[in-house]
């Protein structure tokens, strides 16, 4: 029921976070960060206008966005690293079942008065920024923003089961927050960043000091299901990396539809059914 409740606001004047058409929307702090975060009933919804008994059993899936753009150049760091055109939020707002989309610290105008590690720059105080930048570029999977996350999560979802869904960065981090949270039952990842390390390092990108990094995590629960989507010609997280860390976790790999990174827009209908089809052997099984 929690999830009907209004959410907390408070970042006017920032960046302007995508229009919702269904359903409710706003901010959440948590953990000193402030994260943007949409949900709606979609098909699930009853006819008293909440969800039933049976409904808060099924799994929730939760979208969670890629890492957008947190460097402008390869040597200036973005001011809001918000995509200009996020590709998990088209997912949400075409998917016509119940989801929540997850925001990430930091992103759509988002504040945070979490300040950094040293020796990141703590001259400007949080008030005249947005965001210190390490949250989102060197720290965007370090220890804080899973906590962060995994806490908004608890707040607007319970315990309800969850199924994750995440792309490129989005994709780590469905991996890190399966690996803290046991009310998540599946990972679905699309050009999910799966081995950080690999990442940098095939890039030729500086290391992301203080970034968790799944790949050297032990492998998670065999309890929770996991479907990792590769695109075969995509250069940005390669398909050899996604293989390689699914098969230490023992899970599915699916090669394609997608030839690219950004290109899984095109097979929403490919996704939407895979989705549906790992939403109902979760719930056939509980």
């Amino acid at each position: 029921m929690a999830l009907l409740c209004p959410f907390v606001t408070g970042c006017a004047g920032l960046a302007t976070p995508p229009d919702v058409e269904d359903g409710v929307a706003g901010y959440v702090n948590a953990d000193d960060f402030n994260m943007w975060l949409a949900y709606k009933n979609g098909a699930a919804i009853s006819t008293e206008g909440v969800p039933g008994e049976s409904d808060l059993q099924a799994p929730l899936i939760v979208a969670i966005e890629g890492d957008g753009l947190p460097w402008s150049r390869p040597w200036r760091i973005s001011s809001d690293p918000t995509s200009p055109d996020p590709l998990m939020f088209d997912w949400y707002r075409q998917w016509q079942g119940e989801a929540l989309y997850l925001g990430r610290p930091c992103y759509f105008g988002a504040r945070s008065s979490r300040f950094p590690p040293a020796p990141w720059d703590r001259e400007k105080p949080p008030e005249t920024q947005p965001c210190f930048a390490y949250w989102y570029t060197h720290g965007r999977y370090s220890e804080e923003v899973v906590t962060a996350m995994a806490q908004a999560l608890r707040m607007k979802a319970g315990d309800r089961p969850l199924l994750l869904l995440g792309h490129s960065g989005g994709g780590t981090l469905a991996m890190l927050l399966a690996a803290r949270m046991n009310n998540v039952e599946a990972v679905m990842t699309l050009s999910g960043n799966l081995d950080v390390a690999a990442w940098t390092s095939g890039h030729n990108f500086s290391r992301l000091t203080g970034s968790l990094d799944p790949a050297v995590l032990p492998p998670l629960d065999r309890d929770v299901r996991q479907w990792h989507w590769a695109a075969s010609g995509d250069e940005t997280v390669k398909p050899e990396w996604i293989e390689k860390e699914a098969a230490r976790q023992q899970a599915i790999i699916q090669l394609g539809p997608a030839t690219k990174h950004g290109d899984w827009r095109l097979y929403w209908a490919e996704i939407n059914e895979a989705v549906s089809q790992l939403k109902a052997t979760i719930s056939r099984q509980r």
